[in-house]
């Protein structure tokens, strides 16, 4: 058994309570201070103006297509897949695995089976008797992701790591097409576009689908101005090199990926994002299940900025200014709209976050409307129409962030990890496409 290589600080929780419940009264405080000070207005005014550049540049920038197909620079890869009780869709990717292009002397294939309650153990016996390469390591669950992710990582030998979540679906030449990107010394992780494999299922499907395309024009266009990239979980690359350097996957996080993403940039590395080649995951399916798993996304996303701050100001003016823009519009813009709107309900005022909700919504217009123009390769009313349709569904987001915010400043046991159920009917023609 492997052990695990990340040992978690016993005040980490504690740390983390602290730094949010002050950034939360400081975002009151500087909202009610706005108000009842107008002349203090000045300062949203100057804020909002400096990220508007930040945001022009971005949204005009001319990302430059990174894909280098190569049979040449094929380094060894291990790839690793997170398995608990996914009985239903293991066997198609691990199908769609051992069908990929790449030297079987360079490529081991690794599915952890992480404390399975149900069929999982008996198809992974069956797919190891068809396909006598895939290696199984069986623990119990503990850690999460991350934890099941270190315990393997000892036993690997590539010096490229692939995660893949296990209802992922990739294509053959997937690895020919990612692989080669390490040749820049530079990049030391490469993330993939996500599909949606059930997309036409229903309203929270297709919308899921919108989403990640409006995250990959966002995720294209700041690289293009030397921002920040993010880790998606499924379908990563990363140099072992530096997973070693970073010890490993943080088991006290709740977002391995996203977390995973700050330790590679205070590490000196660089993250790749590509358009081509996508690999596919399943949507959820109902609000419940959607309100789960952003929660559990917010809740991560939030917890490396209280976790690395002050480190990652240390990061450049160019990420840095990137990184405000977001962690503003995403973060704090929600929990500051709570004073916001009582100030302008009892007091009868001018809401003064209004420049920033206007800087928000034409950020996620444009990205919606250039991420389905081009991925989805919609035009005309039916672009419109799917705008709106995921402009009203990125509302989601405001309550997500609200609940998730207020919550890691009360003292609480650990976030219980809710899996998202996966059944395995992949129905989606985005599949290979771009």
């Amino acid at each position: 058994m492997g052990r695990s290589i990340y040992q978690p600080s016993k005040n980490i929780s504690f740390h983390r309570r602290l730094k949010a419940t002050i950034i939360v009264l400081l975002v009151w405080g500087g909202v009610s201070l706005l108000h009842w000070l107008p002349e203090t207005q000045w300062l949203m005014l100057g804020l909002t103006a400096i990220l508007t550049v930040q945001t022009l540049r971005m949204l005009l920038a001319k990302p430059v297509a990174a894909v280098m197909e190569s049979e040449i620079y094929l380094l060894p890869v291990s790839i690793l897949v997170p398995a608990k009780n996914e009985s239903l869709v293991l066997p198609d990717l691990v199908y769609s695995l051992c069908q990929l292009n790449y030297p079987s002397d360079s490529l081991d294939i690794w599915v952890i089976d992480d404390g399975s309650t149900d069929e999982t153990p008996q198809v992974l016996r069956e797919l190891q008797t068809q396909f006598p390469s895939l290696q199984v390591h069986r623990r119990e669950s503990i850690g999460g992701k991350s934890g099941a992710l270190n315990a393997v990582f000892p036993f690997t030998q590539g010096e490229i790591i692939l995660i893949c979540d296990a209802d992922a679906q990739l294509r053959a030449n997937f690895l020919q097409q990612t692989v080669p990107l390490f040749q820049k010394q530079a990049i030391g992780a490469v993330q993939v576009r996500k599909a949606i494999s059930n997309a036409n299922t229903n309203f929270l499907t297709r919308c899921q689908q919108m989403e990640m395309n409006c995250d990959s024009f966002l995720q294209t266009h700041r690289i293009a101005i030397g921002g920040m990239s993010e880790l998606r979980g499924n379908g990563m690359l990363v140099r072992r090199e530096l997973l070693e350097k970073c010890q490993g996957w943080n088991e006290n996080t709740v977002t391995d990926d996203l977390d995973l993403c700050f330790k590679l940039y205070l590490a000196g590395a660089e993250i790749e994002f590509v358009t081509v080649p996508s690999i596919q995951e399943e949507g959820v399916t109902t609000w419940e299940k959607l309100w789960n798993q952003r929660s559990r996304w917010a809740e991560g996303g939030y917890q490396r900025y209280l976790d690395y701050f002050p480190q990652i100001i240390t990061l450049g003016w160019a990420k840095e200014i990137d990184l405000l823009l977001f962690f503003l519009l995403q973060f704090l813009l929600p929990i500051g709209l709570i004073p916001d709107l009582l100030w302008t309900i009892f007091y009868s005022h001018h809401p003064v976050l209004f420049p920033l909700q206007t800087l928000l919504s034409i950020i996620l217009t444009i990205a919606f409307i250039a991420g389905l123009y081009q991925f989805q390769n919609l035009r005309g009313w039916s672009l419109l129409w799917a705008t709106i349709q995921g402009s009203f569904y990125m509302v989601h987001w405001i309550p997500v962030m609200i609940v998730t915010t207020l919550k890691m400043c009360v003292p609480r046991e650990r976030s219980r990890w809710i899996k998202t159920e996966h059944c395995g009917k992949n129905t989606s023609s985005d599949y290979g496409n771009k």
